[in-house]
């Protein structure tokens, strides 16, 4: 497992102007999740744990999951700042209606991935990849 808590700036560009948030990536890691067939097979891929901030002010935060051959972050779970469960499906769960992130999250995380050499490839619409 490979943990930072170097808070990192991103800027998303809303309709209503840009919006400032502080991003943490908690803990990133490859995963591998045995899973029957019926339940769409093993799951291999990369986990990250994110929080979401705005200035000082405590936001979410955000399991996801991207699996090889995947072109997208997925949220698999998310609390609030108070540690309220809004949802929680598992790693890699597929079985419900997907939930993304803005693109300039996911443009940070497929960052973090590359410097810490997890992947042959990432990137917006580029499937996953992993190294080795």
């Amino acid at each position: 497992m490979t943990d930072t808590v170097e808070r990192q700036p991103v800027t998303i560009e809303t309709d209503r102007g840009a919006l400032e948030l502080v991003l943490m990536v908690r803990k990133m890691e490859r995963r591998h999740e045995p899973a029957p067939a019926l339940l769409g097979g093993d799951r291999i891929g990369i986990e990250a744990e994110i929080e979401v901030a705005t200035g000082d002010q405590k936001g979410p935060t955000y399991f996801l999951s991207r699996l090889t051959g995947e072109a997208d972050w997925v949220i698999d779970a998310k609390f609030g700042a108070n540690a309220f469960p809004h949802y929680s499906h598992g790693l890699g769960s597929r079985v419900t209606i997907p939930h993304g992130l803005p693109d300039e999250i996911c443009d940070l995380l497929d960052s973090e991935a590359r410097n810490r050499g997890m992947v042959r490839a990432i990137g917006r619409g580029t499937p996953l990849q992993l190294a080795g």
